[in-house]
């Protein structure tokens, strides 16, 4: 199945869980078949106009965030899957950048 596009316009993003290594079944770590890079999973809430939602985004490399930040996936794909009987759908992004937090918030008066 074709990998689509996911337009992240009308959604926030913030990071659920701490990124975590991508394992196989033999707990080795996967790698980006182009670029070698070790893979890292990082859970993500997105909250958007029909109410919230988590999954878990794949990217190359270990994202520089914590739980709590607010984040933007860059170039977030849906990859939809189907294997001996189950289905779902995974997430993979270019990266996962934070988004600075507004002016005059949390600095100092």
């Amino acid at each position: 199945m074709a990998a689509i596009k996911v337009d992240i316009s009308q959604d926030r993003y913030s990071v659920g869980s701490e990124p975590k290594p991508k394992t196989d079944m033999q707990g080795r770590q996967r790698t980006d078949r182009v670029t070698g890079i070790g893979l890292s999973t990082t859970q993500l809430v997105k909250i958007g106009p029909e109410g919230a939602e988590v999954l878990n985004c794949v990217t190359a490399g270990v994202p520089e965030v914590k739980v709590g930040d607010e984040v933007r996936p860059r170039n977030l794909i849906a990859i939809p899957w189907n294997q001996d009987g189950r289905s779902g759908v995974s997430f993979k992004a270019d990266a996962i950048e934070a988004v600075p937090a507004p002016a005059g918030k949390g600095g100092a008066t």
